[in-house]
Formats: structure tokens, sequence, C-alpha cells
């Protein structure tokens, strides 16, 4: 017994056991929370950006900044400064527009104006002013100097040329005028100002890419704006160019037949005062363009047709039908119910009306495809060549070009659907019957690659078909 007692008695070694608790993931949560609502405000922030003006011209904190007219940010802070003495502007740029400060921005206020140019600004006389401003192209900056005037032309496309007129008195010629041929607007004056000797004053102007083909080494400016006034026998006359170059002044151009390739930037011209009668008869044959398409593309010249028939037996009614043609080099080409009739139309009546002439539909078809055809018949000298045409593979930005005198539209390619020898139209785009026979030509390229077509209240681009079906009419390159 007493031996059994002095044994030791065992004691217990108790340790806590470690069990995962989820109070962890309440701080682990937390922390990331708060990364998120951080980084998420700073990427909402915009950008802050400063430009310093000579004058404020009414701006006030909470004006907008725009950009084509959209809002891309506010004015947040005004401030007076000494040296110089100006307006400092600090401005928000909302942050899906922070990639707009860049080096070589612009930005002025917009104020009502009025001078002899024009009125600009009425936006303005009643709602608040803005800022107004054009991206640069350079690298990002938050510091910028305003403009007190808003520029000549707010861009200028990399495609467009510019060129330098000089002459001995600078008359009334001024920054924003307009260049012209034949009176039709072809570019803008960017600045005037003595030349650097201050031997004469230079005249910088743009020319839209559209129209550089226009101008060659031997193109003639003259001073426009100016009229001319007689007193004779038979009375009175006044001769003017436009109401608008009377009072702002501006550049005319002609260039004549023959003319040299055209010229490059910084080419310099003599600007005249007034043009010789030669140069206004002078009548060049050269191609212009689309400043939506590639430079040197030019635009087709779709003539104006009318199709007429008379149908029925013994009770006979007169149909007709309008659209347009393009003569290319292979015939005339058009949609095939503009160039053929139906079978319920008396072919020996069936005319077609094209620049004040009439022809008799009695010929077949060269061919017919994809709701296109093509008739060997020649009714104009101006001739769209066959490099200009080509059969497109897959959907592209296009553009329809119908009336020679009016703008033309453009189609973009996610607005089109592949078809069997067509593409739908978005219903969103508004084309009515006014476009069918328009020429659709690729903006990649500039070439013809179909035709507006307007069936059954919608319209559609009907595709050239392949040049094994074109008999004749295989592709050239230039």
């Amino acid at each position: 017994m007493i031996d059994q007692m002095n044994h030791t008695i065992p004691t217990a070694n108790i340790q806590p056991q470690r069990q995962f608790t989820w109070a962890w993931l309440i701080p682990i949560f937390a922390v990331v929370l708060a990364g998120y609502l951080a980084f998420h405000s700073y990427s909402r922030r915009g950008q802050s950006i400063a430009i310093q003006l000579e004058r404020g011209f009414g701006l006030t904190v909470g004006d907008h900044v725009r950009y084509r007219g959209i809002q891309v940010g506010t004015v947040t802070e005004l401030e007076l400064i000494n040296e110089p003495v100006s307006v400092l502007v600090t401005a928000n740029l909302m942050p899906e527009f922070r990639h707009l400060a860049k080096a070589g921005s612009r930005f002025w206020v917009v104020r009502p104006q009025v001078g002899v140019t024009g009125v600009a600004g009425l936006d303005t006389i009643v709602g608040p002013r803005y800022l107004a401003m054009v991206p640069g192209d350079g690298l990002p900056q938050l510091h910028f100097m305003g403009q007190s005037e808003p520029p000549a032309v707010e861009s200028v496309d990399p495609d467009d040329l510019e060129i330098i007129l000089h002459t001995l008195q600078r008359g009334g010629l001024r920054p924003g005028a307009p260049v012209l041929y034949r009176q039709v607007p072809i570019g803008t004056v960017l600045s005037v100002g003595l030349a650097g000797d201050s031997s004469a004053v230079e005249a910088r102007l743009t020319i839209e890419k559209a129209y550089v083909e226009l101008i060659r080494p031997e193109t003639r400016f003259w001073t426009s704006g100016g009229f001319e006034a007689q007193l004779g026998l038979r009375g009175f006359s006044l001769q003017l160019d436009s109401v608008e170059t009377l009072l702002s002044g501006g550049v005319s151009l002609a260039t004549p037949n023959g003319a040299q390739d055209v010229v490059r930037n910084g080419h310099r011209f003599p600007l005249h005062s007034k043009p010789e009668e030669e140069w206004l008869a002078w009548e060049p044959l050269l191609p212009i363009g689309s400043s939506l398409l590639p430079p040197g593309s030019p635009l087709p010249n779709p003539l104006r047709a009318v199709l007429g028939w008379e149908q029925g037996r013994w009770i006979t009614s007169e149909k007709s039908r309008r659209g347009w043609i393009l003569q290319t080099e292979k015939g005339l080409l058009g949609p095939a119910d503009l160039l053929t009739v139906t079978k319920k139309a008396d072919e020996n009546t069936a005319f077609l009306e094209v620049l004040g002439r009439r022809i008799t539909l009695t010929q077949k078809p060269a061919w017919s495809a994809n709701g296109l055809v093509l008739l060997e018949v020649e009714l104009s000298d101006r001739h769209w060549p066959r490099w200009r045409e080509r059969t497109a593979d897959k959907i592209e930005d296009c553009l329809a070009v119908a009336d020679p005198t009016a703008s033309p539209f453009p189609l973009m390619a996610m607005r089109l659907k592949a078809g069997k020898g067509r593409w739908e139209i978005d219903p969103i785009i508004s084309l009515d019957e006014s476009w069918h026979g328009a020429c659709v030509l690729s903006r990649d390229d500039g070439r013809l690659v179909g035709m507006i077509v307007y069936e059954n209240d919608r319209p559609h681009v009907a595709l050239l078909p392949a040049a094994s079906v074109r008999t004749g009419f295989a592709p050239i390159n230039p």
C-alpha cells in the first residue's frame, strides 16, 4: 500500500486546439474594399489642367469645357496672376476625356462675337460662356496657353495642303477668309502677316485634301471681295463675287489646261490684285475627291436618269422610275429596274432620258447580276475607269455618292450586313428613294464596289459581280 502511494501520479498536458475562424476575414475584406474604393475614386477623379488666358471674357466657375459641342470638363477655379497680367483657369476633365490633354491642344473662350466674317457664339447670348478646346497630338501635358480668338480652322487634316501667298499689300485679306474655286469654298486663309524680312505680306492657306488636285504650279491666285462698278449709256452695273467675300475678303484661284503635277506643302505663289480675262476662261478637267476618301481619289459623276414606259393592253397607263446611272468605259451601269423594263411593259414604248436625250431600250444588257445591269451605250465622254472598279470580298466602310453637287453619305461597316450579292443597310440609316442608283465607293482605296438599290421601300448595296460575270471586265491595276 505504501509502495503504491510512493508512485507519482501522472498529470495531463493540456494544449489549446487551433481552429479556423471567419473573424479574420473581416479585416482582410475591409482592407481590400478600402483599396478598391481608393482606386475607384482615383480613376474617377478626372484630370486637372491649367490654362492661362489673356482675358477671362466672363468665364465663371462651373462653366463647361467643350470639344465638338460635347462637355468634356468643368471650370473649377479662376485666379488673377501678375507675371504677366492674365487669368489662370483651372479645369477638370472628365475621366473618359483625360487623354485630350496633350501638347498642342488649343483653348479659347466662346462668347458672342459680331464681325465682318459673320456672327459666332450665339448660344452664349442666353446661356453661359464656355471654354472650347481642340486636342493636340503630342505627349500628355497639364499646362496650356489659351487663345484670345477662336482659330480660323479648328483642325487641319494631315492630308490637307498648306501653301504660301505673297503680295505687296494686305488689302482686305484676313484669317478665316475663304479660298474659292469657281466661287466654291475649297480652303481657308489661316494667317496673314509680314514676311520675316518685312519685304512683303504673306498669307498661309490650307486647301482641303479633297481639292488638292486643283492646285498646280501654274495655278493663279487673286484677291476677291472687291466690286467693280460701271456707269455708261446703258445704265449702272455692279459686279461682285459674293457678300461674304465683300465683307471678309477672300482668295480665288484658277488652273489652266494641261497643268503639271500637284504641288507640295509650302509651295509659294504670288497673289494678284485681280484676274486676267484668260484665267477666267480656263476649264481644266481635274479630278476632285472627298475628305472621306484617300488623297487623290476622284468622285464619280452619276447621271440622273428617268425610265418611262406604257403599260396595259386595253387601258394603257404611263409609268416611270427615276434614279442614278454611271457612264463607265464599257457602258451604262445602273440598277436593273432603271435600265430594263418589266414584262408587263410595252417594250416598244420604253425609253430612257439621260442628259437631255431620249434613247429606246431595245438591246439586251451586256451582263446582269445582283440587281445591276450594264448596257453597252455611251452617252458621256466622262468615263469611270475600269481600274477603279472591283469586287468586294468582305464588308468595309464605304461612301455613297449620288447628286454630284451634294455631300456624299458615309456607310459604316458596322451598319452593313452581308447577304447574297448584296449588303443589307441597317434601318437606322435614313436613305430615301433619291439615293436609288447611287455609287458606293470603298473608303479604303476609293474604288467602286456597288450601287444603292431601293427595293421594297428599303435600300441595300448591290455589289458588283465577279470579273468572270462581267465579260471583258477584268480588274486592271493602274
